[in-house]
């Protein structure tokens, strides 16, 4: 989200686990994913992959 796609910052993302849990930031990454299948407007090696996110507060 930050870094490839750059649409939240660090605190967005923080925001987003304090709030909404791991879930809501995997559901968004893989929206994002979802329109850009053939990895044109976000270059990656492939459509999607495992998807990991642990909140400690």
């Amino acid at each position: 989200m930050v870094a490839l796609f750059g649409l939240l910052d660090w605190p967005d993302v923080l925001d987003v686990l304090a709030h909404d849990g791991p879930t809501e930031l995997i559901s968004r990454v893989r929206a994002i994913k979802a329109v850009d299948p053939s990895c044109m407007k976000w270059a990656r090696n492939k459509r999607s992959d495992d998807a990991t996110a642990v909140y400690a507060a």
